[in-house]
């Protein structure tokens, strides 16, 4: 499996989807085919399909890696509730920086006010990877929206302590 990955973070997605679609053809029930298929698709932009690789993934097995990638793929639809459950579901498993991350960001566009809380335990778990998270999500979705205005993305940067 750790080939397969060094391929993915060398960009090599070709051959990651040969992988997956090996796995699945030799067991249509692999969760880690389907998963590698999602993220194939996720890295293509598919989220609709990487979706659907990660929802086979998780009812094959639910492990936390499987609902971090469901919800991380609900967030890129802006399906912000059903990100919250997907990350709620993978901290049951592990509780970890990304997952609290992710869950706060998905529960601030809902306007929840729990998000702040999980935000702090992200920043409590890993503060250098959480402030690289938060300046990476700020440059994703607001740096560049001509929508926001100066003052509001000023006043986003202070809230997230950028």
């Amino acid at each position: 499996m750790e080939s397969v990955l060094k391929k993915f973070s060398e960009g090599k997605l070709e051959d990651v989807k040969k992988t997956a679609k090996r796995r699945i053809a030799k067991d249509s029930q692999d969760p880690e085919g389907w998963f590698l298929l999602g993220m194939v698709s996720h890295e293509k932009g598919n989220e609709t399909y990487a979706l659907d690789c990660f929802e086979r993934a998780t009812y094959f097995k639910s492990t936390e890696k499987y609902h971090k990638a469901k919800g991380m793929a609900h967030m890129a639809l802006f399906e912000f509730g059903e990100a919250a459950d997907e990350m709620k579901e993978a901290l049951e498993f592990k509780n970890d920086a990304e997952s609290q991350f992710m869950l706060a960001m998905a529960l601030m566009f809902l306007n929840d006010g729990d998000a702040p809380k999980h935000l702090e335990e992200a920043y409590r778990l890993k503060p250098r990877k959480t402030r690289k998270m938060l300046m990476h999500f700020y440059e994703t979705f607001f740096k560049e929206d001509s929508d926001i205005p100066e003052k509001e993305k000023k006043a986003l940067m202070e809230k997230f302590g950028l």
